[in-house]
């Protein structure tokens, strides 16, 4: 369907190439710049958000090179777990924002930071005609989950990607928090959430965990370098040794093996109802963990996807509650 925002002067057969364009994932023989333009130039109105209309302009360095931005950037569309957080967790609602394919809304943890927010299409598809439409003046995403389609999303608006979607998450909320005009504020929060961490590690310090999920054929788990790893470790706990792999820091385990699960503590994340671990208990029973401090449920839309400060303090606080 046509989209209203944008200009009558457009034909519908010219409408039709443009989208066809859009939605193909290659941008070949130039057809698709040309189409994305066109389309920009159709979508934008005469209250298209500008960089001058910020007040001045700033260059952000990023995983992609460099990238002028407006100072204070209002019109926001976040394809991604952590830019998602990250806009919300700094004040701002995103006029934008990808859905996780394994979602059906956008993330609920963050209340409602996101009740005024379109749906962009999926992380793993955006949407580029929905983007273009909302008339950006910022969009953050990572070069891993969306380099292909950066010299498109840059026709829409100013673009700024991080290298990974998970990776360094809290180096990735400072370049995102850079390009919003928001260090400050996120420089404070930071602060804060390592304040909670540190006084929690006053009680934790010496234990061991594990963070584990149930997947088709055996468990995978986290390890330090991950999200939720990272949160365990800045609140004192250890994780435990495993051979990590290189590129995402986690490791698979058979079922067969559960007994290598030997830590204090372990928290298995999943969407499952409450008590439902989603392994027999005869293999629980092998797990170090089930001897000691427990084998624990955890949201994984907060430990696994929550990836962000307002996904790290939820983890704070379920740490709180032990």
């Amino acid at each position: 369907m046509r989209s209203a925002t944008c200009s009558p002067n457009v034909t519908d057969v010219q409408w039709q190439e443009i989208v066809d364009a859009l939605t193909r994932r290659q941008f070949g023989a130039g057809l698709g710049a040309a189409a994305l333009a066109a389309f920009t130039a159709a979508c934008a109105g005469p209250d298209a958000a500008s960089a001058d209309d910020s007040g001045g302009q700033r260059t952000v360095t990023h995983a992609m090179g460099t990238t002028t931005v407006s100072n204070r950037p209002s019109r926001i569309v976040a394809l991604d777990s952590l830019p998602i957080d990250t806009v919300v967790t700094l004040g701002k609602t995103p006029v934008g924002a990808a859905q996780a394919g394994s979602a059906d809304a956008l993330p609920a943890y963050l209340g409602g930071g996101l009740d005024s927010t379109t749906v962009v299409g999926s992380i793993a598809e955006p949407n580029l005609e929905a983007i273009a439409a909302l008339q950006p003046d910022l969009i953050l995403s990572s070069k891993q989950r969306h380099g292909d389609l950066y010299d498109a999303l840059s026709a829409i608006a100013p673009t700024v990607f991080s290298v990974s979607p998970a990776v360094d998450w809290q180096g990735t909320l400072r370049l995102f928090a850079e390009a919003m005009g928001e260090t400050q504020a996120a420089e404070q929060k930071l602060s804060e959430f390592h304040a909670r961490a540190a006084a929690l590690s006053e009680t934790t310090r010496g234990r061991t965990a594990h963070v584990i999920r149930v997947m088709d054929d055996g468990l995978r788990l986290h390890g330090p370098g991950t999200f939720s790893g990272s949160v365990l470790t800045a609140a004192g706990y250890t994780i435990t040794g495993q051979p990590w792999d290189a590129k995402n820091d986690m490791s698979e385990i058979s079922l067969e093996n559960v007994a290598q699960i030997d830590s204090d503590i372990a928290f298995v994340a999943n969407t499952a109802g409450p008590g439902d671990l989603g392994i027999d208990p005869v293999l629980v029973a092998q797990m170090g963990p089930s001897r000691r401090d427990g084998v624990r449920q955890t949201d994984y839309r907060v430990w696994i996807t929550g990836i962000g400060l307002t996904g790290a303090n939820l983890i704070l606080d379920d740490l709180e509650r032990l």
